[in-house]
């Protein structure tokens, strides 16, 4: 299409601004090379949706040559409507992140340089289509959170990030038996080696042992699930959150959590009507997007300290996810694929609040906090704006993604949806409920003295509360792209008979 390497330049730049910001050697370098580094890919990212064709589910931007051709590793990457939203919200977090950061004064450039190698990871991830390729660039984004949680972490860093560690990478691991399965049953099947993705899945449907096909899938869903992470296996989120800095809880929720969303639409959703009981794997996934609504929301409800309560709310919301990909109608799972991108900008927004509070007020615990809204306005606006966004408001983006995804998953699976329905009234009452106790009310005098945020953090807040706000009230540019492909996936259900 092009013959400028755009996506390969969109990896590269963050990893070579990475090695270069950790060897800066001042403050004010640091920053700005980390500033710019993390500019490009948004660059490239606006670029590539001026000159996308929404109109076919056919990835673009492609760039391709032979690797290891011996054992049919290729270096493949390019984009569809799947991965496209994702590779944009990346894009947007990261900067913005490195802007609210702008006065962490520990360590400055090993910090910037792991947020950097955390982007470049994320981007080889949304738009590899190897298999080897995407599981070297999975793995890899495992290893700046660690050091992330370990170095700039809080009391219980360390448990936090070793727990983090173990789940993700054992999960990892048995995603990756999973791969391995695929590629030999479709190497002795065809004679041909490949990790090609496409090619894979297609060739799943043709494999003749139905309790292959089975482990297969179940091998690489549960890989997604935990890093999604859904219940029952969300343990390592909340200790992840409440222990890491505010951009690692940032970078955590918006952009790392979405590669396991990412997983169900790229391989699990086309591999799906080819499974041996493919009826019993909507269940389970469906079952597992309305347990992780519900529980969620009712943990997030039980909570006293306020980052602890957003760590749970985005386990609630991660459930919308599961949920619309199960239900196989094309808005539904449009839904959930915009239900990610619009979470990833709201916990954002989120997550940064409760960083500044701590910040300022010394603590996040809801109880000891309240009247915040008397010292700080523009925090106190920012944050009941995301708030807003987060419990489903009518013209913010997370009424658009819930509304999608209650509303088509209905007509499939309606019990589901009835269930679903209960964690909408829980979600808007912790959110208000916390709210009230910590931004209104009475000033709690031991607090000492309190100040607004910097401008630096009203300037990354209030971008994307825009963002929020913009894709709202239009989602098209977005929506469009997702739409092509939900439908392609759906239609393979229908081709399957499911």
């Amino acid at each position: 299409m092009i013959s400028m390497p755009i996506v390969s330049l969109m990896i590269l730049v963050p990893l070579i601004g990475a090695v270069l910001t950790l060897f800066s050697k001042t403050k004010e370098q640091t920053r700005i090379i980390a500033l710019v580094s993390s500019l490009a890919p948004l660059v490239g990212a606006l670029y590539m949706i001026m000159n996308f064709d929404s109109s076919t589910p056919a990835m673009q931007f492609v760039e391709s040559f032979d690797w290891v051709p011996s054992l049919g590793i290729l270096y493949k990457v390019g984009v569809d409507g799947i991965a496209l939203p994702l590779v944009l919200l990346a894009a947007i977090v990261v900067p913005a992140t490195i802007i609210y950061s702008w006065g962490e004064d520990k360590q400055p450039n090993q910090f910037f340089a792991l947020i950097l190698a955390l982007e470049a990871g994320v981007m080889g991830v949304f738009t590899s289509l190897d298999f080897f390729l995407f599981y070297i660039f999975w793995e890899l984004t495992l290893i700046p959170m660690y050091f992330l949680i370990s170095i700039w972490g809080g009391p219980r860093k360390d448990y936090a990030a070793i727990k983090f560690f173990i789940y993700t990478h054992v999960a990892s691991l048995v995603m990756l038996l999973g791969i391995f399965a695929l590629y030999f049953a479709a190497w002795a099947q065809s004679g041909i080696p490949s990790f090609d993705i496409p090619y894979l899945l297609e060739q799943f449907q043709f494999l003749e042992n139905t309790v292959l096909r089975d482990s297969i899938f179940l091998a690489l869903l549960f890989g997604f699930l935990v890093k999604m992470p859904a219940v029952p296996f969300h343990t390592w989120l909340p200790d992840a959150h409440v222990e890491a800095p505010t951009a690692g809880s940032v970078l955590l929720a918006a952009v790392l959590l979405k590669m396991g969303g990412y997983g169900l639409f790229r391989v699990m959703l086309p591999m799906l009507p080819f499974t041996g009981s493919p009826k019993l794997m909507i269940s389970i996934l469906a079952f597992i997007g309305v347990l992780s609504i519900l529980y969620g929301a009712m943990l997030a409800l039980a909570q006293t300290d306020l980052k602890k309560m957003v760590a749970y709310s985005s386990i609630s919301h991660m459930g919308y996810v599961t949920l619309g990909a199960a239900a196989l109608v094309p808005l539904s799972v449009s839904g959930a694929m915009f239900q990610q991108f619009s979470h990833g900008l709201i916990t954002c927004l989120l997550f940064m609040s409760c960083g500044s509070i701590q910040h300022i007020a010394g603590t996040r615990i809801i109880a000891d906090l309240g009247g915040l809204a008397q010292k700080m306005p523009k925090l106190t606006v920012l944050m009941l704006f995301g708030f807003m966004a987060s419990l489903g408001l009518p013209g913010l983006s997370g009424f658009i993604a819930e509304f999608l995804v209650l509303t088509f998953a209905y007509l499939t699976l309606p019990g589901y949806v009835l269930l679903a329905l209960l964690g909408i009234v829980v979600t808007a009452g912790y959110h208000l409920w916390a709210m009230q106790r910590s931004m209104f009310g009475v000033l709690n005098e031991k607090l000492g003295h309190l100040h607004d945020i910097t401008n630096y953090e009203t300037i990354s807040m209030g971008i994307l509360a825009l963002l929020v706000l913009y894709f709202g009230l239009n989602p098209s540019p977005v929506l469009d792209m997702m739409t092509t492909n939900a439908e392609q996936i759906v239609s393979l259900m229908a081709l399957a008979g499911v």
